[in-house]
């Protein structure tokens, strides 16, 4: 191998870069040099041909410079991790290589001193820029490897508790990493990551594969995303991948997983966006043996045998099956190590004659059960030693996992025996467990359907990236946590923060989330109080976010002045100036200035009626959630509704003053005669026109921001002086306008602007008939929220009802919680239930003396929740008090749905019944106490939980520069979002 690495002095890019330096690298002079350097230095100390050199170093430019050093020794390397590496490893490590050198870092030599002491560590120094400027080898050129000479060792876990040594040839890698498909493709220029850990055999396919094609290592530092960023191509395990959307590294043109199985719905992403290379083999057959470039919708396979290699798939008798029959794969070929270091027993046991070339070679059994498919590929069964006795029936562990990771939104699964019964676990956490086993039961017999499904954020890995068993089988038989009894469901909704012994995971020391679920519809979870875990989780929330689409001022056109609210608005202006150029080029009779400023005034009275609204959110959130996402994604702006309201009003005031200007100016025209226009009619016309103007100035920002409640009260009764004035107007208009002699109630009975005023005036009317004083149940919360429950009526999920004790006065509106069940145990009816929280004088009056009647006009109204319906899944947002509008749907929800909810000391403010609630449903909610961990970035967070969550919008109710920011967020990165602010 040591003859295939860039020599001195060549041409073209640098062949190692560390994953956080963007341009600096180690070129092939400076590396050849080093290498060189040092390969005299181990010689000079006596290492020789076939000499093993353990190399306890950590990944950097110096660990490939020993690997390229011991290689041109003709010695064989033992790559040890010095970070991670067990002291009984480097022990027994050391005493098998049966010499006295060890090759190690400053970082790592103490650990050499202390462990072996017999040993002659050689520290290789890091040099600076201008010691590599100044380097050169004078000396000459010197690679003393065979073919046939042993490349590296990898020690493997044994059965005995010592580590297994396998004996790994130049022959055996140069056959994998030198040939396609085991190239990959690289080529000079091409940006490989070394990411795994160096004792792993597949960090030896990173570094090879790489140096011998002409590529650049990219060597990551403790922090992943750096060094995969800058890649073109990524070798690592599925587990590893699952954590790195192609979306966000569009830079990775190749991807090869290996180490266990992978999922379609990886393999498929991956495919989408890359050339994804499905790969297997066991460390004895050299990294991998099989390759299957993975293809977009097809089944998953390992492929076929790599060059000069061979797979046999064998009977108990060591006959080969027929194809589409299983059995147990055989490896033969270049790619067969030489066997077990200092384990000769051992070594003749699994290494065997190969009986079908029958030229000396061996061959050598993977343990993995296989069949062959028609068109020559291979279909990765499991493991022999995952088979599995239940129930008396034999049962493939790897095949459940397959059924279970096959399950639609399951990005990785595994099943393990544990009590005799079969466990399940799966990534998101976020997943529905009962539909994982639905899906399961399709596809395995009764008896290999896994008794618990344990859910999981991500699964905690081993040093090689791989998923660590022991530490799901130690969550699965963990202590058992409390349950509580509902109906003939046992059910528990706290989240456990559990930490896995001797497990890594994406970040060290973080806490996996469980949730676990049984097949007899049971949900077990421990009852530990989840603080820690949200706080890994915010961090993890906090990674960075794409930058947003579009230049600046088209996305502000588009995201901020184009926004549905005021599409609807600019639609109701033009249609009334196409009724304005009608009228001018018609030049109608002056009636048709009063009906049209009626029609605009009977449009913007409906648009805020209690039943058009929820006629309207039932048309338009019916729509079934299997019609394409466009047409649900629009389907959801339903409530910028409000935009026609404003609109309306603003077109009716102007076609009032076109019309009121035109009546006076024909009044006062001295040279006409009479104008049919009294007196009396232009006073009520002006009137309107002022109240009218006025309701239009109060409802600007600049005054109904800063003085709501007293905007609340002008409108409403400015508004109903208006109507009155408006039928003073039309009768006026009438009587002013028919003939003597004949009836003024039938003439008015025949204009439209009667009926269109008779429409509004019911409209206005209708919420009044409904005014009632209801009996109120209430719940203390805390002493800043209080919980009324009322029984009038069971409203639909995510509409509001307004309040008062005034009713002439104030009105205050609170999102509902339909409760259609009884509550037994507390005394309550079904209806529906409201949180109020102390926002201002109202609530707090009502907090502090809680009522036990109140007024309530209209019908429950729906709301922004009410879209909820649309979704497939979905993301809420909530501040504060804005956890109220979401408690409906988050008891009830109508498709799987994640929470962030930022408040100040949320379970002190709003009650542990409130916490509980959210728990019971949600366990993975992201629940920011702002007193203790400050504002959030709820773009940054909302942004990412969507994303690893697959929620196809995200819903906000916050206050109104929250909701914009949040909104226009994530709607520029893509997310489709959604929050109504006043105007909607």
């Amino acid at each position: 191998m040591g003859r295939t690495l860039p020599r001195q002095g060549s041409a073209g890019p640098s062949p190692l870069q560390e994953g956080g330096m963007k341009e600096q690298g180690l070129f092939s002079s400076h590396l050849g040099a080093r290498a060189q350097a040092l390969a005299a230095e181990l010689r000079s100390l006596g290492v020789r041909p076939h000499q093993r050199v353990p190399l306890v170093v950590k990944r950097s430019a110096e660990m490939v410079v020993g690997i390229w050093a011991i290689l041109s020794c003709g010695a064989q390397y033992v790559p040890l991790d010095g970070g991670v590496v067990p002291d009984s490893t480097i022990r027994h490590v050391f005493e098998q290589s049966g010499g006295s050198i060890v090759c190690c870092l400053p970082s790592t030599v103490h650990r050499i001193r202390d462990l072996c002491p017999g040993a002659t560590p050689v520290i290789i120094e890091q040099q600076q820029q201008q010691q590599l400027d100044d380097l050169t080898y004078d000396g000459k050129w010197v690679d003393l490897a065979t073919s046939d000479g042993g490349c590296y060792i990898i020690y493997t876990s044994g059965t005995t508790g010592k580590p297994k040594g396998v004996d790994v040839t130049h022959r055996n890698v140069a056959n994998l990493v030198c040939m396609s498909p085991g190239n990959l493709g690289i080529r000079p220029g091409h940006r490989v990551g070394q990411v795994l850990n160096i004792s792993f055999d597949m960090a030896a396919w990173e570094i090879f594969a790489c140096l011998c094609n002409g590529g650049t290592l990219v060597i990551r530092g403790s922090k992943w995303e750096p060094a995969i960023e800058l890649l073109d191509t990524l070798i690592c395990t599925p587990t590893i991948l699952s954590k790195y959307p192609p979306t966000k590294y569009p830079k990775i043109k190749v991807v090869a997983t290996a180490g266990e199985p992978t999922s379609q719905d990886l393999a498929d992403l991956w495919a989408k966006h890359a050339t994804y290379w499905n790969s297997c083999g066991p460390t004895e057959t050299t990294i991998v043996n099989t390759m299957q470039k993975h293809i977009v919708g097809d089944s998953l396979s390992i492929g076929s045998p790599t060059p000069n290699n061979n797979v046999y798939i064998l009977d108990d008798n060591g006959s080969p099956v027929p194809v589409g029959e299983p059995g147990t794969m055989w490896a033969g070929g270049y790619g067969v190590s030489r066997g077990y270091v200092g384990l000769e027993a051992k070594t003749k046991e699994s290494y065997v004659p190969d009986p079908f070339t029958n030229d000396g070679s061996k061959m050598y059994c993977t343990g993995d059960l296989g069949k062959w498919r028609p068109d020559g590929s291979i279909e990765i069964l499991g493991r022999v030693d995952d088979q599995v006795k239940v129930k008396g029936f034999r049962v493939e562990l790897d095949g459940v996992s397959s059924s279970m990771a096959s399950a639609p939104g399951v990005t990785r699964a595994c099943a393990l025996l544990i009590d005799g019964e079969i466990h399940g676990f799966a990534v998101p956490s976020t997943q529905d467990a009962e539909a994982i086993l639905e899906h399961t039961r399709k596809l395995q017999p009764y008896y290999a359907v896994p008794s618990s499904i344990h859910l999981l954020d991500e699964f905690p890995t081993t040093a090689n990236g791989k998923i660590d068993k022991k530490s799901l089988r130690m969550l699965a038989i963990g202590p058992a946590s409390p349950t509580i009894s509902e109906s003939s469901t046992v059910f528990s909704a706290t989240f456990q923060p559990a930490a896995l012994p001797g497990s890594k995971s994406a970040k060290s020391g973080s806490l996996v989330g469980l949730r676990s679920v049984s097949s007899s519809s049971t949900l077990t979870a421990a009852s530990a109080k989840a603080q820690e875990d949200q706080t890994e989780k915010s961090l993890d929330l906090l990674r960075d976010i794409p930058e947003k689409k579009w230049p600046k001022p088209w996305r502000g056109l588009k995201k901020r002045v184009l926004i549905v609210y005021r599409v609807l608005f600019g639609l109701v202006g033009l249609v009334n100036i196409g009724v304005l150029i009608a009228v001018l080029l018609l030049n109608p009779k002056v009636e048709w200035l009063a009906t049209i400023t009626a029609a605009n005034l009977v449009t913007g009275v409906l648009i805020r009626q209690d039943v058009v609204i929820n006629t309207l959110y039932t048309i338009s959130c019916s729509v079934p959630k299997s019609f394409p996402f466009w047409i649900r994604r629009r389907c959801a702006k339903i409530y910028h509704l409000g935009g026609v309201h404003s609109a309306a009003g603003i077109c009716a005031t102007a076609w009032l003053l076109a019309s009121t200007i035109q009546a006076t100016v024909a009044r006062f025209e001295l040279h006409r005669g009479p104008s049919g226009y009294s007196l009396a009619n232009l006073v009520v016309s002006w009137l309107l026109c002022a109240l009218c103007c006025l309701i239009l100035a109060s409802a600007l920002p600049m005054f109904r921001k800063p003085k709501h409640n007293m905007f609340e009260k002008m409108h409403r009764f400015m508004g109903w002086t208006t109507l009155a004035l408006f039928w003073a107007k039309t009768v006026v208009s009438v009587y002013d306008s028919t003939p003597v002699g004949e009836d003024v109630g039938i003439a008015l009975v025949k204009t439209p602007a009667f009926w269109m005023l008779g429409v509004a005036t019911c409209s206005v009317a209708s919420s009044w008939i409904f005014l009632r004083k209801v009996k109120v149940n209430a719940e203390p919360l805390s002493d800043h929220a209080i919980r009324l429950h009322f029984d009038y009526t069971i409203p639909v999920n995510g509409s509001f009802t307004r309040l008062s004790h005034r009713p002439l006065i104030e009105w205050h509106s609170f999102a509902t919680i339909p409760a259609p069940q009884a509550n037994l145990e507390d005394g309550i009816a079904p209806g529906h239930s409201l949180v109020v929280s102390n926002a201002g004088d109202w609530t707090k009056a009502c907090i502090q003396n809680p009522p036990t009647s109140i007024w309530v006009r209209g019908l429950p109204t729906c709301g922004v929740m009410r879209i909820a319906t649309l979704f497939n899944r979905v993301v809420v947002i909530a501040t504060g008090s804005g956890i109220g509008p979401m408690l409906g749907h988050i008891a009830q929800p109508s498709c799987p749905t994640q929470l962030i909810w930022s408040a100040a000391s949320p379970e002190k403010t709003f009650g542990k019944k409130i916490m509980d609630t959210i728990k019971g449903t949600i366990p993975g909610a992201v629940i920011h106490d702002t007193r203790t961990q400050g504002r959030p970035d709820l773009v940054r967070m909302g942004y990412n939980l969507a994303k690893d969550f697959g929620a196809e919008a995200v819903i906000i109710i916050a206050n109104e520069k929250i909701t914009k920011k949040v909104v226009y967020g994530l709607e520029t990165r893509g997310v489709p979002a959604y929050g109504a602010i006043w105007d909607s």
